[in-house]
């Protein structure tokens, strides 16, 4: 016997449909940031992570001390702590009976393709709001600094700072000095801590220079420095998402999964709207939770450029 269609279980034939849109087009969206995040699923509220300081140069082993005196043994210094507090995003969509009575498959597709859009266009814009709050006072890591700043502190007593911020337009002379200033950091004992930017990271306005600087591939008709920036392998992404078209940055991909951080408390979903009465007009809700940030900066070297 066929199920009667009537108001109370009518949706029932729609979710399958607006489902498979759903989650195709939510899927399709994606900020160039989020493959340098380090992404992890939750199961708590909230998420917490210490930095730590480092153990420095490890002494020679001596086998003629006696007892303890054998093995120097140290402990690091505790470094800023940084709260990840997942929040909630949600938003539905209606379906009206008469779309499905009258076989409008494709406008109910376009509604259930239109939020996913929305949910996909949410995380991408979120992976990305990093690099634009990125010298934002409001948006701040576990130092309390904005993202790329010119006064870190090394380490919670504040004993030396350190930079990864500048102001100058994206060139080949720019680039050298953000390589240099990357390998030249330090870590909260003072040694060498050096961050190997390998990633040039630039809005759609700077995308030409970017490529232009990076992929020089004729040394004999550059300058030594062209040569320099050619030779580090630079890869260039760019990012739709970035608001402001003079800024750019540069990224060190390693430590950028290490430290710039992404937890999914809920995976993107869409069911039926329990709450819906039903009365001749489905509803599909659409839910995520997540948490992102950073805690540590020493990853990304930004310009804030006038």
């Amino acid at each position: 016997m066929t199920t009667p269609m009537i108001s109370n279980n009518w949706s029932r034939f729609v979710l399958p449909l607006v489902r498979k849109e759903w989650i195709e087009k939510q899927a399709a969206i994606v900020s160039p940031a989020e493959q340098f995040y380090g992404t992890e699923a939750s199961k708590a509220a909230a998420e917490y992570s210490q930095g730590v300081g480092s153990f420095g140069v490890i002494e020679e082993y001596n086998a003629s001390s006696d007892g303890d005196n054998a093995i120097a043994y140290d402990s690091f210094s505790a470094l800023y702590e940084k709260t990840f507090t997942h929040k909630e995003y949600a938003k539905g969509v209606s379906i009206e009976r008469k779309l499905w009575d009258d076989d409008q498959l494709g406008t109910i597709r376009r509604k259930a393709s239109g939020l996913g859009a929305a949910f996909g266009t949410t995380r991408a814009t979120h992976a990305s709001s990093v690099f634009n709050n990125a010298f934002s006072g409001s948006h701040v890591g576990g130092d309390s600094i904005s993202l790329c700043n010119a006064s870190h502190p090394t380490n919670i007593k504040n004993e030396a700072t350190y930079s990864n911020a500048g102001s100058t337009p994206l060139s080949e002379a720019a680039i050298t000095e953000t390589l240099l200033a990357g390998h030249a950091l330090k870590d909260d004992r003072g040694n060498p801590m050096p961050a190997i930017y390998d990633v040039l990271y630039v809005p759609i306005a700077l995308q030409a220079s970017a490529y232009e600087f990076a992929k020089e591939l004729a040394p004999a008709q550059t300058t030594a420095q062209s040569q320099f920036v050619s030779s580090r392998g630079l890869s260039v992404v760019v990012d739709p998402y970035l608001t402001d078209a003079n800024n750019w940055f540069m990224l060190d991909s390693v430590q950028a999964k290490m430290h710039l951080l992404w937890f999914n408390r809920v995976m993107p979903e869409i069911n039926t709207d329990p709450a819906s009465d039903f009365n001749l007009m489905a509803r599909f809700a659409g839910y995520m939770r997540y948490s992102f940030g950073w805690d540590d900066a020493r990853w990304v070297f930004g310009h804030a450029v006038a």
